[in-house]
Formats: C-alpha cells, structure tokens, sequence
C-alpha cells in the first residue's frame, strides 16, 4: 500500500491528556471516502446492483452506505492513510492520550478500520438508520463525552463539530477549514496541530489520465508513413485528429480501470503509487471524469468518418469488457492487449482511405502480443519473489513463467518473420519505395529491440509497461530513431 504523506504537520501546543481526542475517519485517518471505495467495489463485483442506488438512497444516506458495506466492502488493509496524521496519533496513544473513532461511514467499515490501526479505545458510525454526520455526529460526541472532547476532522461537515471542541486538529485541506472557523459568530477553538495535504494539480492528474500513454496513438501514423499519402496536409491532420480521439478515449478507460482496480493496484509494488491508488485524488472527482472525458472523445469523433468510428466504438468496448472480464482469462488477456494496439493502427487506415491490409495487421497483433507477454512476465516474476499475487487474478500461476517466455518470445520472431515475408511478396508496393532493402534492415533493428527486451526481462529489469521502458530507455530512443531512418531511407534513397 501506498500513502503520500504531505507537508510537515505544524504544532502550535501540545494536547490536554484528560481531554478525548474525536478522530473523523474519511479524509483525516484515510486518505479516500469509505462510501465511495464500496461505490467503487459494487461497480467492479455487481455492477447490475448500480440501479438500486436510487431506492437505497430513497431510504437514506445510512441506510445506502450500510447496503454498500454489505455488498462491497473495501479491502481495510490496504485502504491509503494520512501517514503524518497517523504517526502523530500513534505517538499520542503511546503517551495514554486516548484516542475516539467517529465516522459517518458504516459502523462496520468503521470497526474495522479502529481495529486495523489498533489505536482508538472506541468507535462509532452510521447504524443503517441515522446518517452520522455533521450535527448527526456531534450528537453522539456529546452523548459520550459532553462539551469536553478535542476533534481532528477536514471538511465542511466537520466545521460545527470543531467549533463545539475544546480543541481542534486539522487535517487536508486546513486554509479553508481554517477559514470557515473563523467566518462563524463565535469564537474558534484553539487549533494545535494541523496536517495540510495539497489537493490533486495538474501535474497529478496528468498521472492519473496517462498522458505519457498518448506515445501509443503514434500507431496511427504507421499506416501514413507507408502511404502514398506522405506529403498529404489534409492526410497529416486526420490522423492527429483520430490520435486526439483515441488519446481521450484511451484516458478514459484508464480512468475506469483504476477505479475498477484499486484493490489489486494497492497491493502491486508500482502500481499503489498511482494517484487513484494512493488517494491523491478524491474517488467522487474520478467517479466525475470518466463521464466528462467520454463525452470530450464523444464530441472529438464527430470530425471523423463512420467507420473510424466503429474502430474507435471496438476500442473502447473491448477496454472495458478486458478491465471488467477478460484481463482474468489467461491467454485471451494478451490476445485483447495486442487487439487495442492493432486497432490503433486500423484507425490509421481508415483515416487515409487506404485499403486493410494483413500483412501490416498480422505484424500488429504478433508484436503486439509479445510486449503483453512481457508485461505478464514482469508481474509473474514478482510472484515468484512473494512480492505481490496480482498475476493470479490475471489467470497465471507460479507454473506459468516459462510458457510466458516461450509464447512471448515466439510472437516477437514471428512478426518479424512476417515482415521479412512481405518484401518478398508479390503484393509489396515495390514501386512506392525506392529501395525496400531499409525495410529489411527497419525489421532487423526491431528484432534487436524485442530481443533485448525479453532478455531485461528476464533478468528481472524490465519495467511493468514494456512501451513506457521504451519511452525512458535511451537504447530503445535511438533505435526507433534509427527504425524511422529505415523507414525515410526506403522511400527517399535515390535509384541509380
């Protein structure tokens, strides 16, 4: 598990001993929303139980979140904490402070949460029938410990709780709690410590969006750059725009995949550091974009042919049916990986009018199938290490690993083998390329590559994604480079 701990906690005095410390649990203990972590768990394990919300929120906002427990309860364990926050409780249990648990999540969402940490003396939430938030919450504060209780809470729901405190700690967003205390009639309790982490910018969302990934939608200029169509402005300007459209479309279900894989991607050594994983970005603003970013790729297509939109329709019913079903079928997972990539590449021919073409596409799903395999392999290894068990729910065991290089490594020769096949080809467009001898040389270097990269791999040096490997890795820049010289030297090199 992952927690991003964020600025250094600012103390001012030190905490009465005598006086209880009230501790909110969503968004000051954790760093998510127990509410939408089940949201989120019904949406990957019963997603047809999503049309009940209304008649269970018909019921109330307890009686919702104590269905969501029942049907979904989030993995405790692994759920993102406010570290420093945490630090300092556990030092103030170690000085016999004690320490009071109160939520408005569901009792026993709560109860587990108070026994993972091992730390609060007791625990109160929502029962089913009463929402336990705001005045809700402060009621029962009261009923336990009357006007003597200290508070650490972080939101707006908090403020009439920590203005009925003898003592407030806050935690998240503290300017504008901070604020809306001072805004009230009366006077706010003195504030001893305050935990500030910053909310999701740019630079976070870029992360969480995969904007580094948009390098795959240069898929769609490989049907270009073998065309006729090279000098073509108006050919240029299609593709960038299909690329914005997959590059939306890509993003998105990067989006709902991480929602939808927040267990596994929490226990992964890599992966709990993403954004949604690791809590720097609230659920409710992710739960938010997905519709946003399908509506952005709704409008982008609209420039765009018909049937570049049934490639881009294809593309994203298979991202979702991998993130939801297929990505847990060995075998079919890697064949839907090298699909997703291929039909980049059919997006591409569409845009340009040229005709489908088997060779190019039979190279797609080859190569394409052999860098899933690598991605498989990277995550067996590390079942093999103990490191995490993510591989099983992809449907591999510990007995897999040499299948996976085997199969791997055999899609890669083989969509060089294709390509090389191809120049000898009676339907190779000799006559469009000055000199198809680079292309051999263009297969050579790529072969190199794969190569390469199964070796790293099995070292145990490859990274998760063998495409973001690419991006980083200055051996594989200056053998694209070198690739893209083949390919201008083929259709460029004077005949003699």
């Amino acid at each position: 598990m992952a927690s991003q701990q964020g600025a250094p906690p600012t103390t001012t005095s030190a905490l009465d001993n005598t006086l209880p410390l009230v501790v909110d649990l969503d968004g000051t203990l954790l760093r998510t929303d127990l509410l939408f972590e089940c949201l989120v768990g019904l949406m990957r394990s019963q997603p047809w139980l999503l049309f009940l919300l209304p008649v269970w929120l018909w019921r109330g906002r307890a009686y919702l979140k104590r269905r969501l427990a029942e049907l979904a309860p989030p993995e405790i364990e692994t759920l993102p904490v406010q570290t420093a926050f945490l630090e300092w409780l556990r030092g103030l249990a170690g000085n016999g402070q004690r320490l009071y648990l109160y939520s408005a999540a569901d009792d026993s969402l709560v109860r587990a949460v108070a026994e993972r940490f091992g730390i609060f003396a007791e625990c109160c939430g929502s029962d089913g029938r009463t929402n336990g938030s705001g005045r809700a919450k402060l009621a029962a504060i009261r009923a336990r410990f009357g006007d003597h209780f200290a508070y650490a809470g972080n939101g707006a729901d908090d403020v009439v709780i920590l203005r009925a405190a003898r003592a407030a700690v806050l935690v998240g967003a503290v300017a504008r709690v901070r604020d809306r205390l001072a805004a009230g009639p009366e006077a706010a309790p003195p504030v001893i410590a305050e935990f500030a982490v910053p909310a999701a910018g740019a630079l976070v969302w870029m992360r969480a969006l995969r904007l580094h990934q948009w390098a795959k939608n240069a898929l769609l200029l490989v049907p270009w750059l073998l065309s006729p169509y090279l000098t073509d402005r108006a050919a240029l300007i299609a593709v960038g725009l299909g690329a914005l459209s997959f590059g939306l479309l890509a993003s998105t279900t990067y989006l709902l995949n991480d929602l939808l894989d927040l267990g596994d991607d929490r226990r992964h050594r890599s992966k709990a550091r993403r954004p949604l994983a690791a809590g720097e970005i609230p659920l409710v603003q992710a739960l938010i974009a997905v519709p946003v970013l399908a509506a952005g790729t709704a409008l982008s297509l609209a420039l765009h042919p018909r049937a570049f939109l049934a490639a881009v329709f294809a593309y994203g019913i298979l991202t979702i049916a991998y993130s939801f079903w297929i990505k847990r079928i060995a075998c079919l997972d890697l064949m839907a990986l090298a699909l997703l990539f291929t039909l980049r590449i059919v997006g591409g021919l569409i845009l340009i009018k040229e005709p489908m073409s088997p060779w190019l596409l039979s190279f797609s799903m080859f190569f394409f199938l052999s860098l899933a395999a690598i991605k498989r392999y990277g995550e067996w290894r590390l079942l093999a290490e103990g490191l995490h068990d993510t591989i099983l729910r992809r449907g591999y065991q510990l007995e897999d690993g040499p299948w996976l290089v085997a199969m791997g490594a055999a899609s890669g020769f083989c969509s060089i083998l294709v390509l090389l096949i191809y120049l000898l080809d009676e339907h190779f467009p000799k006559l469009l390329f000055q000199e198809p001898g680079w292309l051999w040389l263009g297969g050579m270097i790529l072969l190199y590559w794969l190569s390469r990269c199964w070796l790293l791999a099995v070292r145990g040096r490859m990274q998760d994604d063998p495409v973001v490997f690419a991006l980083k890795d200055p051996v594989s820049r200056a053998l694209g480079v070198l690739a893209v010289a083949a390919i201008v030297l083929m259709r460029y090199t004077p005949t003699p």
